[in-house]
């Protein structure tokens, strides 16, 4: 399992190197001038020679690339702000945390929500449970997730005056941003937990267990959920990745100065530095959470752990037979 673990991580080296080569060509490559929209419009050839010298933009391509690379390996350098002049490490990890509080919070009650909503519409099925949480779910896939945030906003804060409308200063604050941000994919979550779970309802362990006398409760926890679960970390997993990537518009409706406020300001601003520095700490978070992701499917499935072990084994019996023959 620790040589699984490692071996993932090492993976996860190549993945965020490429991330930030696409990055830094895409934003080399978008039009638009940095310089420019730092100056304005009246400037002298001197004033645009210094300013582009001071943000490091008369170097080649390679160079640049090279540079950024070699900074963000070596010193977590992330470079500095084209409006700021603040180093974007900073910026960025002072308001890292408010974007995956949000989407932590945001998944805890995808999960708490639609895996039990999943549940009782397979244990239901074809009963009005499942018809009325089905209806459900196929509203919550439709609508878009600005429309919900901004419907509950004006019922919630403007109209009955229970919830804060903008801003995380109280607890009161995440209550709207946190559940507007879990509706968008609850209805996924619920779909793949009823599948899923009526898939291993049917299979013939089942029928055993309850010819048995086990109480259904005991079935659909410990036989039925258990081995339905692999699917739903999938998409839990994918899920969370998403929230975290998507916390823009939420962000943005409700005031939060998140990860999501500040890229869509430095793509307004053209500072490219500060987009690739949020690119690549949301390439991190998706890397890990794939990471941990596969470690939880060997925790809820003991035949992935064996099939690790398995794996780890042969691999020592080779290396035996090879030194006793050598």
């Amino acid at each position: 399992m620790l040589r699984f673990t490692f071996r993932r991580i090492l993976m996860m080296i190549p993945v965020l190197l490429g991330v930030l080569i696409i990055v830094f060509t895409l934003s080399y490559l978008m039009p638009g001038d940095p310089v420019l929209n730092k100056l304005g419009d009246s400037y002298t050839q001197e004033q645009y020679d210094e300013v582009a010298h001071e943000m490091g933009l008369d170097q080649p391509y390679l160079v640049r690339l090279g540079d950024y690379i070699v900074g963000v390996v070596t010193r977590f350098d992330l470079g500095t702000s084209y409006q700021t002049n603040r180093p974007v490490a900073e910026s960025v990890l002072e308001r890292v945390w408010t974007t995956v509080s949000l989407g932590l919070l945001s998944t805890c009650v995808t999960v708490l929500l639609g895996i039990p909503f999943g549940i009782i519409s397979a244990i239901n099925q074809k009963k009005a449970p499942d018809y009325v949480i089905t209806v459900f779910s196929i509203f919550l896939a439709s609508v878009p997730g600005f429309w919900l945030a901004m419907m509950g906003m004006l019922l919630f804060s403007l109209r009955l005056g229970w919830l804060p409308a903008s801003g995380l200063s109280t607890w009161k604050h995440y209550i709207l941003p946190v559940f507007c941000n879990a509706m968008m994919s609850l209805a996924n979550v619920t779909r793949i937990t009823r599948s899923s779970m009526l898939g291993v309802i049917r299979q013939d362990y089942i029928r055993t267990a309850r010819s048995k006398g086990i109480a259904e409760q005991v079935i659909i926890v410990r036989h039925v959920l258990k081995n339905a679960l692999i699917p739903v970390i999938t998409v839990v997993g994918g899920q969370m990745s998403m929230i975290i990537g998507g916390s823009v518009i939420i962000e943005q409706i409700f005031n939060i100065n998140g990860l999501g406020t500040l890229m869509v300001n430095a793509i307004n601003n053209r500072d490219y530095p500060v987009i690739m520095g949020i690119t690549l700490i949301i390439a991190i978070f998706v890397s890990a959470m794939n990471l941990i992701v596969d470690l939880a499917y060997a925790f809820f499935d003991p035949r992935i752990k064996a099939q690790f072990s398995h794996s780890a084994a042969r691999k020592t019996q080779r290396s035996r037979r090879k030194e006793a023959t050598g």
